[in-house]
């Protein structure tokens, strides 16, 4: 997990009071690194989730733990105020199924850490500097875990985009409007590299890291380390304007609508 980075996110939405000290959290593909960041920043409300059922909760005490796998939570809607995740998705067989169920069991809304879909990444996968697959994290499970669903099949790494957050949350959702943010940070891939026999690679990336980092400054989206942040609706507030209110869901006012459409042929 990149711990600097989920450490500044999360401190810019307690002060921006998005997140509270006293909200409840679950944070799936989690573990003693996420205990200690949610520890450090004084959060009392915390549920660790994780598909290895080698993990206990004597690894992430004192907070709550549960064997969980991301993609089907046994969690009921809106359990929790926040669903966080980080670096864990691009290990799920379908990413975006495990961000809606992260969507669905939250109440106020989620935070996803991941790598961006970017032109950088995107040179250095071409040039070799930054895996596509991750073997790494299967290596170093001593080939028996920490690839796709934790399998020993290292997972291919699913990395996102602004636009694509928004358009696989407002399709689950698209009953009002969304409060999306979006954080920037840059982790250029030391630690991979030091796990490949070439050491070129690591004097590749040092050499570059000057010029890197001057781009990213100047342009932040072109940044590995990506934090998306959806806050859900508030209805009836936040509801579109072809909409009402129907008991505890929404439905298109037809007034609206009659006063903008028409059936073909009339």
């Amino acid at each position: 997990m990149r711990v600097r980075f989920v450490q500044g996110v999360l401190k810019k939405m307690l002060r921006a009071s998005m997140l509270r000290r006293d909200h409840s959290v679950l944070a799936v593909c989690a573990g003693p690194a996420e205990r200690d960041v949610f520890q450090g920043l004084g959060l009392t409300e915390v549920t660790l989730t994780n598909l290895d059922a080698r993990m206990s909760a004597t690894d992430v005490a004192p907070f709550a733990w549960g064997v969980e796998d991301a993609q089907s939570l046994s969690f009921g809607d809106q359990t929790f105020d926040f669903v966080f995740v980080a670096d864990g998705l691009h290990h799920c067989s379908s990413p975006h199924a495990a961000l809606l169920e992260m969507y669905r069991v939250a109440r106020r809304g989620i935070v996803v850490v991941e790598s961006r879909d970017s032109l950088i990444m995107r040179l250095a996968n071409r040039l070799g500097l930054s895996p596509e697959y991750e073997l790494e994290a299967v290596f170093d499970h001593d080939g028996i875990a920490g690839g796709l669903n934790n399998s020993a099949v290292p997972n291919f790494i699913y990395r996102w985009t602004e636009r694509e957050f928004r358009k696989v949350v407002r399709s689950f959702n698209p009953r009002g409007r969304h409060l999306f943010r979006f954080y920037y940070g840059l982790n250029l891939p030391r630690e991979t590299a030091e796990f490949r026999k070439n050491p070129a690679k690591s004097i590749t990336i040092s050499l570059a890291a000057p010029l890197v980092g001057l781009i990213t400054r100047v342009l932040p989206r072109q940044c590995n380390s990506f934090a998306m942040v959806a806050l859900k609706p508030s209805l009836p507030g936040d509801l579109w304007p072809w909409l009402r209110q129907r008991g505890d869901d929404a439905a298109l006012d037809m007034d609206y609508a009659r006063r903008r459409l028409k059936r073909p042929g009339c």
